[in-house]
């Protein structure tokens, strides 16, 4: 899963979010945009091949485009979303996509006053599972939350959640890592 490597977003998507959020805003395109974009964020993400090639500049901006033409077409983007991704692709940050997706969604969030948290497991929650820990995470902060869902394996159990630029790991991984470095130290 190439999440981990998309997840966090550079100024360049920070900035092209803003302008997004701004023109979806105006056109009253809020929830269909960030729908398409977090569509076209999980299909980038699942497939390793297509994230390679939308970051590789070896791979001309025609062939980019026509790649995210046939994927806007599959999941019904909307048309705002359709000529921001193609500005996108000729400015040379079609790479960039998963980012923008993602502070797209944080400046949505942010407009309904909810707070964006991002929960990494090491496998898959329920439905059940997700709406305790939404519930949860709701509680302690003292305000409504908007979760994303990610997993990674590699953590082996327990759970990573990232507030803003803060980061709370109860991960097996984690502890597992800091009882081996403490056993060094011995």
């Amino acid at each position: 899963m190439g999440a981990s490597s998309n997840s966090s977003s550079t100024g360049a998507a920070q900035r092209y979010a803003l302008a997004l959020f701004d023109l979806a805003l105006e056109a009253k395109e809020l929830d269909s945009i960030e729908a398409g974009l977090k569509t076209l964020a999980t299909l980038i993400n699942d497939n390793d091949s297509l994230s390679k090639v939308l970051g590789a500049p070896l791979h001309s901006v025609d062939e980019k485009k026509a790649v995210l033409d046939t994927l806007a077409d599959k999941i019904q983007l909307p048309e705002l979303a359709r000529r921001f991704i193609g500005v996108v692709t000729q400015n040379g940050r079609a790479g960039d996509l998963v980012g923008i997706e993602k502070a797209f969604s944080e400046q949505v969030a942010l407009h309904r006053g909810t707070t964006r948290v991002v929960a990494v497991s090491a496998q898959k929650l329920t439905a059940a599972e997700a709406t305790k820990l939404t519930s949860t995470v709701s509680t302690a902060l003292g305000r409504d939350v908007e979760v994303e869902l990610e997993v990674n394996p590699a953590l082996i159990g327990g759970l990573q959640l990232r507030v803003g630029s803060r980061l709370i790991d109860a991960s097996l991984r984690t502890k597992l890592d800091g009882l081996t470095n403490a056993m060094k130290g011995a």
